[in-house]
């Protein structure tokens, strides 16, 4: 018997590693996300059906730890995951035959899967504690156990003789698999996290350089135009207002600008108070009503203290120039720097472009 749960248990965890490589694989672009779903699927499937096939036997009856991976992926996933898998390993059972298939499939499968699935709309939670855990993994075995009573000639005999070794066998199993799913989420947690300090900029959340230049280059096409936005006279907001105000003003400039992100635009920080765009547009007319629609609504904004207070009328500068195919992002760039630099020199709170005019 106790290499028969090894087997089981084993079968669980080279599961949790297949689905773990999975998401990891995602996570750096290796695998396309619409894709998730049926590989996760088709992994959970074969891990039951494998456990059809090593079977834990506990005296007369034999068993097997299919209930663990099918509440997995009910109480975790939903029924998106959930019913696939049901009726994927449900069919697979059934086409087994014997006299134990049906109740295989009601109390291994269906009856729990309706439990954990309760569980995933009704009481719903992203983190467990062990002891947490060990009551909604009792819950499960429950829902698997308990119906044999009722269901067999002989079923309370039947429960009495089976229930600790399938109760202990359960818990084992489960609490194994939930330790390295705990595990791997953290670490995918931490991932995710350092990915976005790499690539975002802390305090307005929007990309730093390096991600921008790198987006937009991988983005290329003609009729992109990039725009080099600079907070006008922002010096004096530090000097008057201190800077924890200077950063409000930075984190509130840059949700504005968020409100114009979209799949034709890219939007990040440059530095300091200057922040750059990506725009795809039809034609530099467009382009230009884009950024000077943004530049009035900044101007219109009443940008708040920390404790509330209106401050003084914040404005931007603006130089935009085109991207050319045949030119890099940082010519782009330094085309668009100028033209700000004759922004700003021509009395700020206004757009210039490569052509000259404002």
């Amino acid at each position: 018997m106790f290499q028969a749960l090894l087997s089981n248990i084993a079968i669980l965890l080279f599961m949790h590693l297949c689905i773990q490589s999975l998401y990891i694989n995602q996570q750096l672009k290796a695998i396309q996300k619409p894709l998730l779903p049926a590989l996760h699927i088709l992994i959970t499937s074969a891990a039951i059906i494998s456990m059809y096939y090593m079977p834990i036997f506990s005296g007369e009856y034999r068993f097997d730890l299919r209930t663990i991976p099918m509440t997995f992926i009910a109480f975790l996933h939903g029924p998106k995951f959930a019913i696939p898998t049901l009726i994927v390993t449900s069919l697979w059972r059934l086409g087994l035959g014997g006299p134990g298939a049906v109740p295989g499939v009601l109390f291994g499968l269906l009856f729990p899967t309706i439990i954990a699935l309760s569980v995933y709309y009704f009481a719903p939670v992203k983190k467990l504690s062990f002891s947490e855990a060990f009551v909604i993994f009792t819950l499960f075995w429950l829902a698997g156990d308990i119906p044999i009573i009722f269901a067999l000639p002989n079923g309370w005999t039947v429960f009495q003789e089976i229930a600790l070794t399938r109760f202990l066998s359960f818990q084992i199993g489960a609490i194994t698999l939930y330790y390295f799913i705990s595990l791997t989420t953290k670490h995918m947690e931490l991932v995710s996290r350092l990915e976005q300090f790499a690539d975002r900029d802390p305090l307005t959340g929007l990309y730093n350089i390096r991600k921008f230049v790198e987006i937009v280059e991988m983005k290329k096409q003609e009729n992109t135009y990039i725009a080099m936005l600079d907070i006008d006279f922002f010096k004096n907001v530090n000097d008057n207002y201190g800077h924890q105000n200077g950063d409000k003003v930075l984190s509130d400039f840059a949700s504005i600008l968020k409100t114009y992100s979209r799949k034709e635009i890219e939007i990040g920080r440059y530095g300091g108070e200057e922040f750059i765009m990506s725009i795809s547009a039809p034609n530099p007319l467009k382009a230009l009503e884009l950024v000077n629609n943004l530049r009035q609504q900044i101007e219109e904004h009443i940008f708040y203290s920390i404790d509330q207070k209106p401050l003084h009328t914040i404005t931007v500068s603006i130089g935009i120039a085109p991207l050319l195919i045949n030119e890099s992002i940082e010519e782009s760039i330094y085309k668009a720097d100028r033209c700000l630099y004759q922004a700003k020199l021509q009395g700020r709170n206004q757009i210039v472009n490569s052509d000259g005019n404002t």
